[in-house]
């Protein structure tokens, strides 16, 4: 596998997190990590085995749904179970920087789970504010993207 330093970094802070972190119903349950050694010429691979998500995205759910809207009920169920996963990792001061439809799956049972760590962050103490700019822009509030602009902003700043 031929990755950068910082690359080799962020994968092993995902592998961390996951590690740590997953053990709550509304993380995506991490099982391990492998290479998958590809053929001369091409280059290796990483697979992380997670708990499998069969029904998809929340992406996928509102594509797939008539009028590509969700009922109320729905949305209060789902944004519930990001908050109930937001809070385990709040608890342990983790940030995870990159929520969006495409990283919140469901299971086949209607479980919902976020995935996608590779952009979190550990905060290392409780007062501790990120003033990186970090995540997708599409999904950011316009504040969140103004502190890129002003240095000594945080983001609650106003």
């Amino acid at each position: 596998m031929d990755v950068t330093e910082d690359e080799e970094d962020e994968i092993k802070l995902e592998i961390n997190m996951l590690k740590k972190y997953s053990h709550h119903r509304n993380i995506a349950t991490y099982y391990g990590a492998f290479i998958k050694k590809s053929p001369p010429g091409h280059d290796d691979q990483l697979w992380l085995v997670m708990e499998f998500c069969g029904a998809g995205s929340i992406t996928d759910l509102v594509k797939n749904t008539k009028g590509n809207s969700l009922k109320e009920d729905w949305i209060a169920y789902i944004s519930r179970e990001i908050l109930r996963g937001l809070a385990h990792l709040h608890a342990h001061h983790v940030i995870h920087r990159d929520i969006k439809g495409q990283n919140v799956l469901l299971t086949e049972n209607a479980e919902v789970k976020l995935v996608d760590f590779g952009v979190s962050a550990q905060l290392d103490r409780t007062v501790g504010r990120r003033n990186t700019f970090i995540g997708t822009p599409y999904w950011m509030a316009p504040e969140v993207i103004a502190c890129d602009e002003n240095p000594e902003a945080t983001y609650d700043y106003r």
